[in-house]
């Protein structure tokens, strides 16, 4: 679990270094559309592919460390082991959509074909990091669920 949550914290240090380099990339299209009149050649199309790397990777470390959303005004007046209970419920629910995604995700970045239309270069390694980027997010929640397993069988 150790070395997994480090992978986790490392993929999210890469999604934060991309998310710079999309700042710096529309921030250097806009100064120069605007002082120069010369945009950078396909910043949009690019900033539509970062997004993935952006996104995906840091989704795993956001499950590891629990930041996902949660109401939790009502399960907090619930023992300790009756929330665990209800997080591997709702765990065990929010994994198989994870997996159906997954699963689709691999099937669509299979097919994707096409390349970029300014730099020739391929789209489908952006849907296969977006697809890594789910395998490991459905890790992240088995690790997730063997973690309250755990709680819930602690007396």
């Amino acid at each position: 679990m150790k070395y997994f949550s480090l992978i986790c914290r490392w993929l999210n240090y890469l999604s934060a270094a991309f998310i710079i380099i999309l700042m710096l990339l529309i921030t250097g299209d806009v100064c120069g559309r605007y002082f120069f009149n010369s945009p950078i050649k396909g910043t949009t199309e690019l900033a539509r592919y970062l997004v993935p790397i952006i996104v995906f990777p840091a989704l795993a470390w956001a499950a590891i460390e629990g930041k996902h959303i949660k109401v939790d005004f009502i399960m907090e007046r619930f023992s300790k082991q009756v929330q665990s209970i209800f997080n591997i419920i709702m765990l065990l629910l929010c994994l198989g959509m994870y997996v159906f995604i997954t699963w689709r995700s691999v099937i669509y970045s299979g097919q994707v074909t096409g390349i970029f239309s300014v730099y020739d270069i391929p789209q489908s390694p952006f849907y296969w990091i977006m697809t890594a980027g789910w395998v490991v997010f459905c890790l992240a929640t088995v690790a997730q669920v063997i973690k309250n397993v755990a709680e819930a069988v602690k007396k």
